[in-house]
């Protein structure tokens, strides 16, 4: 209901009279046969009604528009404050999209109790999540990855200690001996011999070199392990299946 702007009005609500009866309707002969009429207290109390829900939620009155009930449902949809998902890049009237931006305290102070810095938070790229006891309400978290591992992502350190070759090897060398035309014996692996005794009456002979032994040998290979590395797989955030939108605000 309109505030009456005729030049009858007065600017403070006259005292109510008595009221009369219980509550009823309008009808056009009562018992008196006459038609029932609303008065000023009547036609008072509509105009304080509509004022006073169009202040609570923010429309802004002006006696020359006539859309300040749909206007006033669609703000009390939601409450102030109330991120609320928006399929385009303009946000309707009354409201903000929330990509961090500063706004009027002054002129939205219901919003500015919710929002008392006077910025609209950053609601892009990001989603909502109820908050556990002790959080704070409007904290910004940094997306996380669960605790997982991956199968072969660890390999235990193994003690291989010292490993043995069989034992074998027993061999002598055969070794060529020869007499040179100053009659000493040399050896064909090289270096003086000693002089031949009356029996060696050849050019040559064969001798052999004692062999060592069977023996075996051995090499420590101790404790050791091996690196391993797992591709890198996935995007850069965690992400479900969805749309893109915009998230809005009510400013009021």
């Amino acid at each position: 209901m309109h505030l009456l702007n005729n030049g009858s009005q007065v600017e403070q609500i006259p005292a109510t009279k008595s009221r009369e009866g219980i509550g009823g309707y309008f009808s056009e002969s009562n018992e008196n046969n006459a038609p029932s009429y609303p008065g000023a207290d009547w036609f008072n109390a509509v105009i304080r009604e509509f004022q006073t829900a169009l202040t609570r939620y923010g429309v802004p009155f002006d006696p020359d528009n006539f859309d300040h009930l749909s206007r006033l449902i669609q703000f009390t949809a939601l409450p102030v404050g109330t991120p609320q998902p928006w399929m385009s890049d303009t946000a309707p009237e009354g409201w903000a999209i929330m990509k961090g931006q500063a706004f009027d305290t002054d002129l939205f102070p219901i919003t500015a109790t919710l929002f008392p810095d006077g910025i609209i938070p950053d609601m892009r790229g990001r989603g909502l999540i109820g908050k556990e006891d002790g959080e704070t309400v409007g904290a910004f978290a940094e997306g996380q990855v669960k605790s997982h591992g991956h199968d072969g992502s660890s390999v235990s350190s193994t003690n291989l200690g010292r490993k043995y070759t069989n034992t074998t090897g027993h061999h002598p060398h055969t070794q060529l001996i020869y007499r040179g035309n100053d009659l000493n014996w040399s050896s064909s692996f090289g270096g003086p011999y000693p002089v031949g005794t009356d029996d060696q009456s050849g050019a040559h002979r064969t001798g052999h070199i004692d062999g060592n032994g069977n023996h075996h040998h051995y090499t420590d290979i101790g404790v050791h392990g091996h690196n391993v590395t797992i591709a890198l797989n996935g995007a850069l955030k965690n992400t479900i299946d969805h749309l893109k939108c915009n998230w809005i605000v009510r400013l009021a």
